[in-house]
């Protein structure tokens, strides 16, 4: 009998007393429910940030780690910074990175991330505003003073920038052959140990061309060299861009690494807020050329503001 038929009466037949009845939610139930749970997206996202952060380090812990340093001036500081070229690119931007923080940048493509990190490395001056350095303005610097500035920093590039016609051990030597007396012995030792810190060979890639190898040992390459003059401060544009899920996780250790084991103080731009979340300090999000949020990631995920729950939704 078709699914359709009718008994004589015209009436559809009595179905059987041992049909058993639906539980589930009717269809406008499960439809609402459905939104309900579309609705609480961002609120699940932000609470399996929270679960991955359990064990890594909070700004709690670092005011315990760093009891003195945590109330001292900043190793970093931008107060009320502008800066356009065509355009308007940064406003009334203010931002601070003490010692032994690794600060955040993040945000959508094109919202001055990693121009900040040019302010930073006095690469770019502002229009307005100041950009300090152990409370010193660099934005008044002479070019030679604006160079010595730069020795005490250390900068890791989106794509690693190596040298493609230098070996590693080259590609690592270059800023102590530039800017130090060091001769050639202490230049190998030095080069040894910051390769061994970011957990590659020197007697197996010293030799090695950059071609040779993988993007993230080329990423970590570009660490070590980043690191060889032992700068008290780190910067990172992209760390993680176009690198696996474990050589994410690797790159993103080695920067907690640094942090932990070396004080050295971070800023690191990214779109990746999964790695964000674990080695932040403090985040920064920058939104229509300002700082729309400065704070830890706890606080980040707990906020109601809806742009940062719609950015971290669609992370």
């Amino acid at each position: 009998m078709s699914g359709d038929a009718r008994d004589d009466a015209g009436t559809p037949p009595t179905p059987p007393s041992t049909a058993v009845e639906p539980t589930g939610p009717a269809p406008a139930e499960r439809r609402q429910e459905g939104r309900r749970a579309s609705e609480r997206r961002p609120t699940t996202i932000r609470r399996a940030i929270r679960e991955e952060l359990a064990g890594e380090p909070t700004e709690d812990d670092y005011a315990e780690t760093h009891p003195q340093e945590h109330r001292a001036t900043p190793v970093i500081e931008l107060e009320h910074v502008y800066l356009g070229f065509d355009r308007p690119i940064l406003e009334d931007v203010s931002l601070d990175a003490r010692k032994g923080e690794t600060i955040c940048l993040v945000g959508e493509s094109g919202t001055g991330k990693s121009t900040t990190l040019k302010l930073i490395l006095r690469l770019l001056v502002p229009d307005r505003g100041r950009v300090c350095i152990h409370g010193e303005d660099i934005t008044d610097l002479t070019f030679e003073e604006a160079l010595e500035a730069r020795q005490h920093m250390g900068m890791v590039f989106q794509s690693a920038a190596l040298f493609d016609s230098m070996s590693v051990f080259e590609n690592v030597a270059y800023p102590l052959r530039e800017h130090t007396d060091m001769d050639d012995d202490e230049i190998e030792q030095r080069v040894r140990e910051k390769l061994a810190f970011v957990d590659l060979d020197p007697d197996q890639v010293m030799a090695q061309l950059p071609s040779q190898l993988s993007g993230g040992m080329r990423k970590r390459v570009g660490i070590a060299r980043g690191m060889a003059n032992n700068p008290e401060i780190m910067l990172y544009d992209e760390p993680t861009s176009g690198l696996d899920p474990l050589s994410t996780g690797t790159i993103t250790r080695l920067i907690m690494k640094l942090q932990r084991e070396l004080d050295v103080t971070s800023v690191v731009v990214s779109h990746d807020i999964r790695s964000v979340f674990r080695m932040a300090t403090r985040v920064a999000v920058l939104y229509e050329r300002r700082i729309v949020f400065f704070g830890t990631p706890e606080e980040m995920a707990a906020t109601d503001d809806k742009y940062l729950r719609d950015f971290l939704g669609g992370s």
